[in-house]
């Protein structure tokens, strides 16, 4: 993808995390060029929530490690170096995972050979889109691979096999805060996985993996702490849930009912939001970022609601949910069904809208931010969705497939079905919490097929032995 498009793909956050990560390390010292090359026509910095209030604030939407990650590569004048660091996260990832499930098995083919063919898969699907996107999401299947392998494979490995899957997972959990909702949803899973096991090291996967979910609070907790110390800001995070429940219909409905009663924060939302008679004003996009007067809600608000209406978000969808139980529920499950079913890789290519901010943007080694050949006419996506669609719809059949069979040794029928939750997780996460998108579903829906190869190469094994070794058919059957 890279290649065939001729440099990296961005999108509106990759500007601000570019930007944040420019900052932080000039603060420290750093010798840093500039951040454009000339000055853009708008900015490119996407807009700060409750900024110029009476408290001072920083958005925590978007993790401070992405954006130190970025601002180094930007220091030594590669910020599409991080494509190479993508592409080195997904095959190595994959590599363990077919050492690991293949281990044992002696009439297995070769972890590297299992790991080209599902990479090769992979690729044909959203993994090659992934790597060339200057964007936290390759971490998120990084994240739900360590679960999966901490949670399958953990008693049996080797230390540096703990060590390198551990860190691959802090790194993961780090990089966005939606990483650590789903972190936090996987958690569970492994516990039960360790309760149900009989290995004497059981409890060792969700040690590591609790690890791994601290790390990810633990950023959190030093940027708020930063702030604090730093600028005496407060932490405060844009409000998706909010803003989701007011374009599925329960939050807005309660608005109505409850402010004419008992006004809350959210109710300055619901001024905003009736300053207009566009219908799109109603979307969780244009609640969230708009600016302009028919379409913009949030935005418009003074800094002081817009910090309110931030810190309420939690608390007003537990109202919401009390209130409207049956409603909310049916909305959530519809958000997610509809993740689950988004899965094309659009939006990783950079819109005309996209390009123009980014003008004059430097730190590119090979090419600029612009578009791309691939990203300058997309017709060809009416031909890549389905072939890609039909193509996870068959890897899932077939991992099904291959737990149904029995066949599969009890770890490695842990790792694909600890696979098929996390992809599950990522679309209850970014569903409920932000709002269903092809680019929250792309991003992990490459680790199906690579479940698949691997499923499949660990059932060749075991049939290649059964049939070497007459006593190891009859056990099995």
């Amino acid at each position: 993808m890279f290649l065939a498009n001729g440099g990296a793909t961005f999108y509106y956050d990759t500007i601000f995390y570019l930007d944040r990560g420019h900052q932080v390390l000039s603060l420290v010292g750093l010798d840093l060029a500039p951040l454009r090359e000339v000055s853009a026509a708008s900015s490119g910095t996407p807009q700060e929530i409750a900024a110029g209030g009476s408290v001072e604030t920083v958005d925590g939407s978007r993790s401070m490690i992405y954006s130190l990650l970025l601002g180094a590569f930007f220091w030594i004048g590669a910020v599409d170096g991080m494509v190479a660091m993508n592409a080195a996260l997904g095959v190595g990832i994959v590599w363990l995972a077919s050492r690991l499930s293949v281990r044992g098995l002696s009439h297995a083919p070769r972890s590297l050979s299992i790991s080209l063919a599902a990479v090769g898969l992979a690729a044909v699907g959203s993994l090659s889109f992934y790597v060339a996107f200057l964007m936290p999401d390759m971490l998120a299947p990084v994240l739900l691979m360590s679960a999966a392998l901490l949670a399958a494979y953990a008693p049996r490995m080797r230390i540096w096999e703990l060590c390198l899957v551990t860190a691959l997972g802090i790194l993961a959990i780090t990089a966005s805060p939606s990483h650590l909702a789903i972190g936090l949803i996987l958690m569970p899973i492994l516990l039960l996985r360790s309760v149900l096991s009989r290995s004497p090291r059981r409890w060792l996967g969700s040690v590591l993996f609790l690890v791994v979910l601290l790390a990810g609070v633990g950023e959190q907790m030093v940027l708020r702490l930063a702030a604090k110390q730093v600028e005496s800001a407060e932490v405060i995070y844009r409000p998706f849930l909010t803003a989701r429940l007011i374009q599925d219909g329960p939050g807005y409905s309660y608005l109505l009912d409850m402010c004419p009663v008992d006004p809350e924060p959210s109710c300055a939302l619901l001024k905003a939001l009736s300053a207009s008679d566009d219908p799109t004003r109603f979307t969780a996009t244009n609640i969230s970022f708009s600016i302009s007067p028919t379409t913009g809600s949030f935005q418009l608000m003074s800094a002081d609601d817009q910090r309110r209406v931030a810190q309420q978000q939690f608390r007003f969808f537990l109202d919401v949910l009390v209130d409207r139980p049956l409603e909310t529920s049916w909305a959530i499950i519809g958000n997610v069904y509809r993740q689950l079913t988004l899965n094309s890789v659009n939006m990783t290519l950079q819109t005309d809208e996209i390009v123009e901010q980014a003008t004059g943007m430097a730190g590119m080694a090979w090419g600029e931010f612009a578009a791309g050949r691939l990203t300058a006419d997309t017709g060809w996506l009416a031909i890549a969705n389905p072939a890609q669609s039909v193509l996870y719809l068959l890897a899932a059949l077939f991992v099904l497939g291959f737990l149904f069979s029995g066949r599969l040794p009890p770890a490695v029928a842990t790792f694909l079905v600890m696979i098929l939750i996390g992809v599950v997780a990522n679309a209850i996460v970014c569903g409920v919490l932000s709002q269903p998108a092809n680019r929250y579903g792309a991003r992990v829906i490459w680790l199906l097929p690579v479940a698949a190869v691997i499923g499949g190469a660990v059932l060749f094994a075991r049939r290649r032995e059964e049939r070497s070794d007459p006593l190891k058919r009859i056990a099995t059957e």
